[in-house]
């Protein structure tokens, strides 16, 4: 089928030449043809005029139909047809770096009001294991912050970025301790997703009050164990822009 397309392809004004001459002819023998069935008397040369004209008839319409099946099979199939199949371009395998999903609602900080005489709220209900000796937890590949940096200036909703891939990977959370929190680990947020580098989570700094605090990443092995914790000390900023100091404790 390919190579016929193709043939026709190339002698395709040849084709149409050849046609346009035996139209001719044969035109002209169908006029000849006519004239002498009307000039002539002897039946016998009446039928052997019509017959011409049939044959002339029958080879101007053959033209006609071969002439447009050229026309259709180069003009209309031949762009369709391809001469080599199209093999599939396999894709390439990229690593994909999970997204976190949160356990809780994205707003991961309750709301906590200073009421004295009352606990602090959501305090940390999950018995802490002992933690590995390490000289810096940030310092731990697999288990770090990078974003707040120490000391970084932070408001309202609070992206953290990072690592949480450690070998026996469990899960991992946010603790923050501050003012607010009077001296205790609270918990901002819950996941069980490792994620290789990249966005760890938020939390909402709205509900506590300005100062100086410790946000702190835990990333907990299926054995309960974990490395220490990263811990980076951040300054919520009130609404005025500036940092009120934290209590000497």
């Amino acid at each position: 089928m390919t190579t016929l397309v193709q043939f026709l392809i190339k002698t395709e004004a040849g084709l149409y030449v050849l046609a346009a001459i035996i139209l001719i002819f044969s035109v002209r023998s169908l006029v000849v043809a006519r004239q002498t069935q009307r000039n002539t008397v002897f039946g016998l040369e009446k039928e052997a005029a019509r017959q011409r004209q049939r044959r002339s008839l029958g080879t101007i319409l053959s033209l006609l139909l071969l002439s447009s099946g050229v026309y259709i099979i180069t003009h209309i199939v031949a762009p369709n047809v391809s001469e080599t199949p199209i093999e599939p371009t396999p894709t390439p395998l990229v690593f994909v770096t999970q997204i976190p999903t949160p356990t809780e609602a994205r707003l991961l900080y309750p709301t906590i009001t200073a009421t004295p005489g009352l606990p602090p709220a959501a305090v940390d209900s999950m018995p802490s294991p002992v933690a590995e000796v390490s000289s810096n937890g940030c310092e731990i590949a697999g288990a770090t912050i990078t974003v707040p940096t120490s000391g970084e200036f932070v408001s309202g909703q609070v992206v953290v970025e990072g690592q949480a891939n450690i070998l026996d990977f469990a899960q991992y959370k946010f603790e923050i301790n501050g003012p607010t929190t009077n001296g205790n680990w609270v918990v901002v947020g819950t996941f069980t997703v490792p994620v290789i580098d990249g966005f760890l989570g938020t939390w909402d700094s709205t509900s506590l009050a300005p100062g100086n605090y410790t946000l702190r990443l835990v990333v907990i092995r299926t054995d309960g164990s974990f490395p220490t914790p990263c811990e980076v000390p951040v300054m919520i900023a009130g609404s005025e822009g500036f940092v009120a100091p934290s209590p000497t404790p």
